[in-house]
Formats: C-alpha cells, structure tokens, sequence
C-alpha cells in the first residue's frame, strides 16, 4: 500500500476518534449559603464568588466537585459535593459564630504578665507578702470558683479548667499565677485560652482538641485588670 495512502487512512481514523469522543457537558449551577447569607463560595478550593452565585463546571460522568463556603463571624465547617446530575440550587451551610458575640479579642490570652505589687506593711514600707497572697486568692475566687492547685510557699495558684459550651464549639480557660524570678517580689499571671470546634457538636474533650485562640471572656479580663489594680 502506499505510504501516502495508509497516512491518510491513519489521520481519517484520528479525525473519526475526535469526532466521536464525548465532549465533557458544562453545567451550570446556582449555589446559596444558609442559614448565614452571602457567604464566599469555593468549587473545589478555586474562589467563584459571593453567594448566591453561578457557576458553570465541566464534571464527567462520575466526577465529584467540592463546593465550600467562609463568612467572616460564620462557621463555615460544612461542605456539599456535587456531580453533573445535580439540581435547582446547591446550598452549602454557615453558621453563626456564637462565640464572638461573647467573648472579645485581647492580647492577654495566653501571655505571661508581670505585676508588682504595691502593698506593703506601714512600718518598714516592705513589700507584704502575706497580703498580697491573701489578695491574689480573694480576686481569682471572685471569678473562679474551682482552685486546682493552690501553694502559698511559692506563690503558686491554677484554677480548675472553666468549660463553656456553644453551639459547634467549646471554650475552655483557666488561670495560672506563679512567684516571679526578680530579687522583689513580682507576679505572673497567665489567662490560658483554648478552642475546640466540631461540626457535629462531638466533644471528646481531649487536649489535643483544642486549640490557643486569642479570644476571652470580658469577667476574665476584668481578673487580671483587678490584679494589677489591687496587688
């Protein structure tokens, strides 16, 4: 045969395969947040636009798209998966975030504070060490009610982990106060803060769970304002 022949042969069989392949079907979605509205929607990680929005993907057969969705104060813990035979509008959920409108952002959490005290006894003008331990206990026990640990000799004093629950989080806190390395008597307080969120409010309540967050409580801020106030 000649060669010239069989290479038109071989190019009209490559022509037929393409002609005959099937093209991938584009298909158009609305996707919706809710219950939180106007969420920012992600196909597969790619950015797509404020909700609700269009978009139109290019999926196969079997193929699977995962669209996700972020709002600054929403959780956004949730995703949908989508094919080429979904249809009508594709919501994908966001809840609020309880916790910021109870809590506050404050560089406090989770620092090492240094306090001073200023009490002293009348006659020398020493430092009273007896009051101003007497002083921490009083002001921690105002706001927590549980003690943990509690050591007069090296100025030592945790509180139990204080657990508040949300919906789809958990916030934990605690405080640790402890004798300073200074020649004077000085204090450090530390707010320890954590965070945990689920989905599915499934708490085991480890303590790899949580995380350090940087937001607190407005009473324990109010503690550590009080002891630098009142030592």
């Amino acid at each position: 045969m000649d060669r010239r022949h069989t290479g038109w042969c071989i190019a009209s069989f490559c022509l037929v395969l393409a002609v005959t392949a099937p093209a991938v079907a584009a298909k158009k979605f609305s996707i919706d947040t809710t219950p939180v509205k106007n969420g920012r929607v992600f196909v597969d990680g790619k950015f797509v636009g404020v909700a609700p929005v269009k978009v139109e993907l290019k999926l196969k057969k079997h193929e699977v798209a995962t669209v996700t969705a972020e709002k600054a104060g929403a959780l956004g813990l949730w995703d949908r998966q989508v094919t080429k035979d979904e249809k009508g509008t594709v919501y994908v959920r966001l809840e609020e975030n309880v916790v910021l409108d109870e809590t506050e952002e404050s560089d406090v959490a989770n620092t090492w504070l240094t306090i001073t005290p200023k009490l002293t006894r009348q006659r020398d003008s020493s430092v009273d060490e007896d009051a101003v331990w007497q002083r921490i206990v009083s002001v921690v026990t105002d706001n927590f009610a549980d003690l943990e640990q509690l050591d007069r000799s090296s100025f030592y004093l945790r509180t139990a982990w204080r657990v508040r629950r949300f919906p789809h989080s958990v916030m934990r806190n605690r405080l640790v106060v402890k004798r300073g390395v200074t020649d004077q008597l000085s204090i450090r307080v530390q707010l320890e803060s954590f965070e945990m969120v689920s989905a599915d409010n499934d708490f085991k309540m480890d303590d790899d769970l949580f995380v350090p967050t940087s937001r607190i409580f407005s009473d324990d801020k109010e503690t550590i304002d009080y002891l630098r106030d009142q030592l």
